[in-house]
């Protein structure tokens, strides 16, 4: 933009202009700045995403986040997520205030006030769109084994072309109606009678018009591109998109068809598939127009091939362009200068007053701003880190860490991919080849990196020093229920999930339905506020999130869902469940309390339940007065005389003293597991829109749904099964009102019907509810991965 001024002499005095150039301040305002030609809309997601602000484009949705202290122009807005039109198959609002946006492989949940606005006009752009878009995307699978038709998966994006001309001597058709319709002659009268023609992925062929619905156009044809340079501009300045990515080549069933001689050697013979030198094939500048870095000219034999491997050969001296070809002059200043960074941080140029940690902010910046340059900055390191000549004695040992960080907080695109696995596993796995042991940590990183998206925060400058210094996990403080503490290895790339697997390897638990029942909460406002992460969040983003809101936070492990049946071999299991259970059981949630004096079988079950909770704490004595009371229910206790429950317990006194602690606890697991609402997570309701719910009560929800329950007696009043409960949302207390509530839809869609509790205390999780610190469970529903987060109040 300062360029067109400059060339157009504009400033404040000389505002007047012509037509035209007031057309290209336009294009290249709406082009190059990314939100400013966006409507915004209030937003939030799940902790660990950030999302404050949705934005809303003729380019596509991107999620926001406000930068705090930042006092650059333009830079209290940072783009977190970038989805395209041609992203994005449709929107729906599965309850008041909630936007669910269906794309090709995944789904992004929102809340926000105007969902309907948001709805409203993201309809209007992709209907625009679609009109004159000669795109279709894939709903569903189609896997023939005709080589003729042309296969495909759901998500993947279809460039419709006319159907094909007939080969001399040969008819393409199809059976209508026990008559044989050819296509030649449909092509002339119109209708197709279900088939179309289009390419993908280099190949070509028909397919079910009903398995495909109208797509806006992918972003990357529509970038701006050089004279001469169209194509391989487009589909370089795309490659770091996944949308792109997925339509210049997923490799699913084997390598693409290649076709021409654009993908061979001048001898005529194919690179090996999935090396870097054949990516540089690809997607790097032209070689022969390209005689910088040292490059001499060469014999015409083998001249490209031996220009290429120089392209990715270490250089002593500054790119001069970029090494993928990139249209955009401002992406190719960028990559300049990040290659500048590169040899910086390698020690192979100057710093210039920058110190190690500012070069490397400069770095990681770069492509969490910029998605497109991060396949740039990785061949820029690998060309740095092959075959280095370097006169420092380091150089390469600097470029490998520096590789290793980058893999741990930023993915490269799918088209990239395997060229880079591949690199990172031939150097990892050929013996005598240094730096083995770092390529292969550079490999498990990027893993881990594609798997889960990369780190969404910045590092810490004090996480950045200790990766430097060659130090790459901390020590992070999970809780457990009963205060137990657990001290575990956190590396840059470990997510809740990762946290969850281990704590329940440490139980001897190994099956991922196990995994699934178990959830990494965050706590802050000293235990007011408990919210659970999503299983891909990155703990160090939480972590970096949560101190600059509430430095006291922790973290805590519980169960939220009990499908699985218990398991009693293994004590550190035994005493997180029994731990988690008991404060419910004492507050007499698990069962219903008697008007007056309780029958002899709940006497002699609480009593016992009273004797093996004195056994669990590895006491052999008699409990006192005291302790028979802190054993038992309050509500229970008070029916019965204090030295009727002393003597209760002294009956099983003798039974116990064979048990230890560990086997008391999983004997009272056992007898309460029986319980109807064992595995309930509980809540105190104050009111209750449904007049059919008398309030104030208790809410249990449980595998079996909602049960509403008698504050006095704890007998089930009402209840919802889960097949009624279409969505729910969780409110904050408002200015008005101290209490949080809870709205949930019940019915079917035609007949729904809303349901708000006024409650006491909520926590965010799965269905707008969670357990309390020492709840049991929570359900899920709605499509969510199960001890997943729909939204956090």
């Amino acid at each position: 933009m300062k360029a067109l001024f400059a060339q157009n002499q504009l400033d404040t005095q000389r505002p007047l202009v012509t037509e035209s150039v007031k057309r290209a301040v336009v294009s290249i305002a709406r082009d190059s700045w990314e939100v400013y030609f966006s409507r915004l809309f209030p937003a939030t997601g799940s902790v660990g995403t950030g999302v404050q602000i949705l934005a809303v484009s003729h380019t596509g949705i991107k999620l926001l986040h406000m930068v705090k202290g930042s006092h650059e122009a333009g830079g209290p807005l940072r783009v977190l997520r970038t989805y395209s039109f041609a992203d994005i198959l449709f929107v729906t609002i599965p309850s008041q205030n909630m936007l669910e946006f269906n794309l090709a492989s995944e789904k992004v949940i929102l809340f926000s006030a105007r969902a309907h606005q948001v709805k409203t006009l993201v309809d209007d752009f992709i209907l625009e769109l679609k009109k004159d878009s000669d795109y279709v995307v894939a709903v569903r699978n189609f896997l023939p084994e005709d080589p003729a038709l042309l296969a495909f998966h759901k998500g993947d994006i279809i460039h419709l072309q006319p159907l094909e001309p007939p080969r001399m001597g040969y008819s393409a058709g199809c059976v209508v109606g026990k008559k044989v319709v050819y296509l030649e002659e449909l092509r002339r009268r119109g209708p197709d009678f279900g088939w179309r023609f289009g390419t993908i992925h280099g190949r070509v062929g028909r397919f079910p018009s009903e398995l495909v619905q109208p797509a806006a156009a992918p972003d990357f044809l529509q970038l701006p591109a050089e004279p001469g340079r169209g194509r391989a501009a487009a589909v370089a300045a795309a490659v770091a998109s996944t949308a792109a990515a997925r339509e210049v080549g997923r490799r699913r069933e084997g390598p693409p068809v290649r076709a021409g001689s654009a993908d061979r050697r001048e001898d005529g013979l194919a690179l090996p598939p999935y090396t870097m030198l054949e990516f540089a094939q690809k997607y790097f500048r032209d070689p022969q127009r390209r005689p910088q870095d040292g490059l001499r000219p060469k014999s015409k034999e083998g001249r490209e091939s031996r220009t290429l491997e120089d392209m990715l050969c270490f250089t002593k001296t500054p790119l001069q362009d970029s090494l993928i070809e990139l249209s955009d002059s401002s992406l190719n200043k960028m990559a300049t200068d990040m290659f500048l960074a590169v040899m910086r941080f390698m020690g192979d140029a100057s710093l210039k007053g920058q110190s190690e940690l500012d070069v490397l902010c400069t770095l990681l910046k770069l492509c969490r701003d910029h998605e497109v340059m991060r396949d740039e900055c990785y061949c820029q390191v690998v060309k740095q880190i092959t075959d280095n000549t370097s006169t420092k004695q380091d150089s390469c040992q600097r470029g490998w860490r520096l590789l290793y960080i980058v893999a741990a907080y930023r993915s490269c695109s799918e088209v990239l991919q395997p060229h880079l696995v591949r690199f990172l596993q031939d150097v990892g796995r050929t013996p005598g080849l240094p730096f083995q042991g770092i390529a292969k940590a550079c490999e498990q990183n990027l893993q881990r990196t594609l798997r889960f998206g990369g780190r969404l925060e910045l590092p810490s400058s004090m996480e950045l020093r200790a990766m430097l210094a060659g130090r790459s996990s901390k020590r992070q403080l999970f809780l457990l229920p009963g205060g137990l503490e657990r001290h575990l290895k956190i590396k840059t790339c470990t997510v809740a999930l990762d946290v969850v697997e281990e704590i329940c390897a440490e139980m001897a638990l190994t099956r991922p339905e196990a995994f699934d029942e178990y959830v990494i909460f965050v706590v802050t406002n000293r235990g007011q506020h408990v919210c659970p992460l999503s299983r891909r969040a990155y703990i160090l983003d939480v972590a970096s999130e949560m101190e600059q809101v509430d430095g006291g936070y922790t973290l805590w492990f519980r169960r939220v869902l009990w499908d699985q049946p218990l398991k009693f071999e293994n004590e550190l299991y035994v005493t997180m469940h029994y731990n988690q259970v008991l404060p419910d059981y004492l507050k007499g949630l698990f069962s219903s309390m008697p008007v007056g004096q309780p029958g002899e079988q709940q006497l002699q079950q609480v009593s016992k339940l009273a004797a093996l909770q004195h056994r669990a704490k590895d006491h052999f004595y008699l409990p006192s007065t005291r302790e028979a009371q802190e054993y038992i229910p309050a509500q229970l206790y008070r029916t019965v005389a204090a030295a009727a429950w002393l003597s209760l317990l002294g009956q099983h006194q003798q039974q116990m003293q064979a048990l230890s602690p560990h086997q008391a606890r999983a004997q009272f697991l056992g007898l309460l597991s029986a319980s109807p609402m064992f595995g309930s997570s509980f809540f105190f309701v104050q009111s209750c829109s449904n007049g059919a719910v008398p309030a104030p009560c208790i809410l249990a929800v449980n595998q079996n749904g909602l049960n509403f329950l008698s504050t006095e007696t704890h007998e089930l009043m009402v209840k919802f099964s889960l097949k009624e409960i279409q969505s729910t949302r969780t409110q904050r207390p408002t200015a008005s009102s101290s209490y949080p509530y809870v709205e949930i839809a019940l019915g079917d869609v035609a007949t729904q019907r809303t349901m708000q509790l006024q409650l006491e205390q909520v926590r965010a999780g799965v269905l707008g509810l969670s357990p309390s610190p020492a709840g049991p469970g929570a359900v899920s529903r709605g499509g969510r991965a199960r001890g997943e987060p729909a939204q956090c109040p």
